[in-house]
């Protein structure tokens, strides 16, 4: 705890103390998460979190028909078919990282908003 947090701890009383302490902890994994499929982009997310899921599964069958076939052309098929999905699974995976990060960045933004608020109610 810095020297600034420090000087808001002690400027609070106890109900703005504990929303401050609500909105500034860190999130876990599956807070993040669940994060992701709230806001206004919430269905895009989920849309993008589905077609991935797809993708995976898709790409997980077509490679294991890959490995078990023994016709070269089959097995060329069911090869390019696995890489294609793999890499567009891998692809829309890609994209919800961004949505992550803004949503970590929101989520400081406000906390910081919060504190100056606070101060600013305080003097």
């Amino acid at each position: 705890m810095d020297k600034l947090d420090k000087l808001i701890s002690e400027t609070l009383d106890d109900e703005d103390r504990e929303i401050l302490d609500k909105i500034g902890r860190d999130q876990s994994l599956s807070e993040v998460v669940v994060d992701l499929f709230r806001g206004n982009l919430g269905w895009l997310n989920g849309v993008l979190f589905f077609g991935h899921l797809v993708f995976l599964v898709a790409g997980i069958y077509a490679g294991w028909r890959f490995f078990t076939l023994t016709d070269l052309l089959d097995v060329l098929r069911w090869g390019l078919c696995a890489a294609v999905l793999l890499l567009a699974s891998l692809i829309t995976r890609v994209t919800l990282v961004p949505a992550l990060q803004v949503n970590r960045v929101m989520r400081a933004l406000k906390h910081l908003e919060m504190q100056i608020a606070l101060m600013a109610s305080k003097r």
